[in-house]
Order: C-alpha cells, then sequence, then structure tokens
C-alpha cells in the first residue's frame, strides 16, 4: 500500500494539569477519541513548585513520537496565574524541542474561549462542550500529517537504549541497557509496573557486559504512572556515554520502561523518559 494510501491514526497524549484538586477524571476520553480512530494516553499532573511542568512533558513528548498534544483547559486557566505560566512555558518549550509545525491543541471544559488567556489563544482550542469536537480535533491531528512535514526531531533522545536477549547466555532473562547520550548521571532511576518481575538490575560497561555487584545509594519506591502502580529503583553508580544503566527481567519484557535521573541520592525520580519495547532496537 502507497504510503498516501495508508490510514493515519494519529497518537495522542492527554494532559490535564491543575493546581490544587482534579475537577473531574478525563481518562474517560481515550475510549471515546478510540472511536473517532485516535490513540490516546491520559495523564494528569498537579503544578508543583519544585518542578516545572515542561520537564515532565517535553521528554516522553520527544522519545515516544506522539502526533500531538492535548491539555484540558479549566477555569484555573484564568484564575490562576501559575496555571498560564506552566503551560505557556511548557508550549514554547515543546515548540524548541518539536517544531512550531507540532500539534498543541487546548481542550476546554466548563469555559468559552474569550476566557482562554491570549498567551493561550496562540494555539488551538477546541470545546469539549461542542458536539464535533472529536472531528474538530482530528481534522487538526490530520493536517499537520500532510506529506513533507519535518519530523525528524522527535527521535531526539537523552539516552541510548539497547535490548539484550538471552543476557548472559540465560534464554530467560532480557536485559534493557540505558546509557546516557552526554550528560553524566550521578542519581539514575528505572521505573516499571508493579507486576513486573525484575532479575537483577544495576550499573556496568556499555554495550552488554555484567553488571557490578556494588550499588552506592540504593534507592526504592513506588508510584503511579498511566493509572498503574509502578515501582521505581536506582542507585548512585554514574551513567554515562561508557558506562549504562541495566535492568534484567524474566519472560517478556514489560509495557513501558522509564528511565532518568534524581535531585537526591535516596530521592525519587525527577525528569524520566518513557520508552515501550516496541520502540527499542535489539543489540
Amino acid at each position: 500500500m502507497a504510503d498516501s494510501q495508508r490510514p493515519f491514526n494519529p497518537h495522542l497524549w492527554i494532559n490535564y494539569p491543575y493546581i490544587s484538586s482534579e475537577v473531574r477524571d478525563f481518562s474517560y476520553l481515550i475510549s471515546q477519541l478510540k472511536k473517532a480512530n485516535i490513540e490516546a494516553a491520559y495523564d494528569s499532573f498537579q503544578l508543583m513548585s519544585d518542578v516545572r511542568l515542561w520537564e515532565r512533558i517535553v521528554p516522553r513528548l520527544v522519545s515516544i513520537g506522539f502526533d500531538g498534544w492535548l491539555y484540558i483547559l479549566t477555569h484555573q486557566c484564568f484564575t490562576r496565574r501559575a496555571y498560564t505560566e506552566e503551560l505557556t512555558a511548557a508550549i514554547d518549550k515543546i515548540t524548541l524541542r518539536l517544531g512550531p509545525e507540532f500539534p498543541m491543541i487546548g481542550l476546554m471544559h466548563g469555559i468559552a474561549t474569550q476566557n482562554v488567556p491570549p498567551a493561550l489563544r496562540v494555539r488551538p482550542c477546541i470545546s469539549l462542550g461542542d458536539p464535533e469536537w472529536k472531528q474538530q480535533l482530528s481534522d487538526a491531528l490530520r493536517k499537520s500529517a500532510l506529506p513533507g512535514k519535518d519530523r525528524t526531531m522527535r527521535n531526539e533522545t537523552r539516552f541510548s537504549w539497547k535490548i539484550h536477549s538471552c543476557y548472559g547466555g540465560d534464554p530467560s532473562m532480557t536485559a534493557v541497557e540505558v546509557r546516557s547520550m552526554a550528560e553524566r548521571i550521578q542519581y539514575w532511576r528505572f521505573a516499571v509496573p508493579k507486576s513486573t518481575q525484575t532479575a537483577r538490575w544495576g550499573q556496568g560497561p556499555a554495550g552488554g557486559c555484567d553488571i557490578s555487584r556494588v550499588r552506592f545509594a540504593e534507592a526504592r519506591g513506588s508510584g503511579r504512572f498511566e493509572h498503574r502502580d509502578i515501582l521505581w529503583f536506582g542507585a548512585a553508580n554514574t551513567v554515562s556515554d561508557t558506562e549504562s544503566a541495566y535492568a534484567v527481567f524474566l519472560g517478556s519484557l514489560p509495557d513501558f520502561i522509564c528511565f532518568g535521573s534524581a535531585k537526591s541520592p535516596f530521592g525519587p525520580p525527577d525528569s524520566m523518559e518513557v520508552m515501550r519495547p516496541r520502540s527499542l532496537s535489539e543489540y
């Protein structure tokens, strides 16, 4: 089938940023959009003073290759200045990384267009109360996917990811190796679904080599991602372009694997990159 004849089923990330309390759970939008042939993922983010919204948004948009970003606008966009500032900063950062043509669309809930601050009206705004909102969204995403659009920037990534089947000569073991492309990561973290069977993890030379038996400042914890329970773990053995972090799994790989840094030796992950096993290249 020629490229021009292939159906375009866009992959969209929906974010609901809020300051104090969530108005509602918007995850139901996923099933509604699926009926419109739009694959979507959903996450809500409480805005925090110590972590910028763009730090949580940009790495995932860049690493996974979404076809658009949909952010939900509530009354907080005109009643809380911090809300608008955080969203505007995120839009600016995404524009720098993915280009001005990357679709960023506001989905208005319980507000009218005239309530949206001018700084956010520079991007399309669609009303959730409009019966045609899904079609409007679909049109905006497909318009950005016209032939000739340059999307090479979406392949940018902070890390190099590799899969090693039959790790250590054991056919039941599969290792995921992550090394830094440039920076040195002192406090690094993996995060995986709670149900995942992780056999071993640690740091070692790049290239599928053995994992060191020594782990400095070993840290563990739990959290939520994509409405699923996750476990995170890591250490302080430096990860660089020559030293990698490894996570070894029993059986099949999890649906997603997160990797990133922490701000302190025993602290939780701060900024993480999310990868799906199907997007990783086998070593």
